[in-house]
């Protein structure tokens, strides 16, 4: 059966069909699509329940020294945004446990979220300290918004399902020299060359979208916003890195490997000093060019409004 990109419109291919690894269930298969001109892969066939696959463990916060310790080693994050904007509103799409969030309200920042989980809403209130708004679908919920100086989406556009609109609205929403910062896996990796339908970052069905960093800039120009930044090897990126060999060797070599499991704490930290080992041959490769499991990038809203053209005499 033949679909069209939600993107370009041109009619795609059939990639592969994946399993849901990182939740142990081999049973399901989801069909994913590549387009041949722009390169897109998506989900052509969102399920209907698709809010079942995100249980409570997905969104469970963490214990407070865990909170704080991870939040500490994630200020890489809100340091990459203060290059361009050092302080202001700032609007997390999909906090989740709230890390960056609570990074960024520490830094200075009046911050917003726009989140679907009634769990994380209520600990993004009460803990965190975040103006809350409830939401699953921000390109809406933006529009009721004041503007922002900040719109960041660390690893959440690839789990909407209409990523497109959520870009019109954040382009619309940004203040003039605001950034719009998108973090996402990169379908370009080498993992996700080798890996294919066992790659652990594809995460079907969660991840609706693969969408390489071209289309973000050429669909975000005409908007008036031009990319500033871009890497693959931030803090993150190189975590992923790791994590995505991690995860595919305790899934080749364990069959009861999940991040749900309850596989012996001993052999799941084995596992992952494994992968972590197996990783380091590998580092340098992935930390070259476009190769890494992940990017992040950073776009900025033009300050001054474009000039209409002038009327020919």
């Amino acid at each position: 059966m033949k679909f069209h990109c939600p993107n370009c419109n041109n009619k795609s291919d059939f990639l592969f069909k994946a399993s849901d690894f990182n939740k142990g269930d081999l049973d399901k298969k989801f069909d994913y699509q590549r387009c041949p001109a722009c390169h897109l892969i998506f989900l052509p066939e969102i399920p209907t329940n698709l809010a079942d696959y995100y249980d409570d463990n997905y969104y469970e916060p963490y214990p407070p020294e865990t909170f704080l310790k991870i939040a500490k080693k994630n200020l890489y994050q809100i340091q990459m945004i203060q290059k361009f904007v050092t302080s202001g509103r700032l609007l997390e799409i999909g906090p989740g446990k709230g890390i960056f969030a609570h990074v960024a309200k520490q830094a200075g920042f009046e911050v917003d979220v726009i989140e679907m989980s009634d769990l994380s809403c209520d600990y993004l209130s009460k803990v965190v300290g975040a103006n809350v708004i409830q939401s699953d679908r921000p390109q809406d919920a933006i529009k009721i918004l004041d503007k922002h100086d900040v719109i960041a989406t660390w690893h959440n556009i690839e789990h909407l399902p209409d990523p497109w609109a959520f870009l019109d609205s954040a382009a619309d929403n940004l203040a003039p020299g605001g950034i719009l910062l998108i973090a996402a896996p990169n379908p370009d990796s080498f993992q996700f060359k080798v890996l294919g339908p066992k790659w652990t970052h594809l995460d079907p069905p969660r991840h609706l979208y693969l969408i390489p960093v071209e289309i973000l800039i050429q669909r975000l120009k005409p908007l008036g916003l031009k990319c500033v930044m871009l890497t693959h090897n931030d803090r993150g990126g190189k975590y992923l890195n790791r994590e995505g060999w991690q995860c595919y060797l305790m899934e080749k070599f364990s069959n009861r490997f999940s991040f749900d499991s309850n596989m012996p704490e001993w052999e799941r930290k084995f596992w992952a000093l494994f992968g972590f080992a197996f990783s380091l041959p590998l580092a340098l490769w992935e930390r070259t060019g476009s190769r890494g499991a992940a990017y992040t990038m950073i776009l900025q809203k033009n300050k001054y409004p474009a000039k209409p053209a002038r009327k020919s005499q």
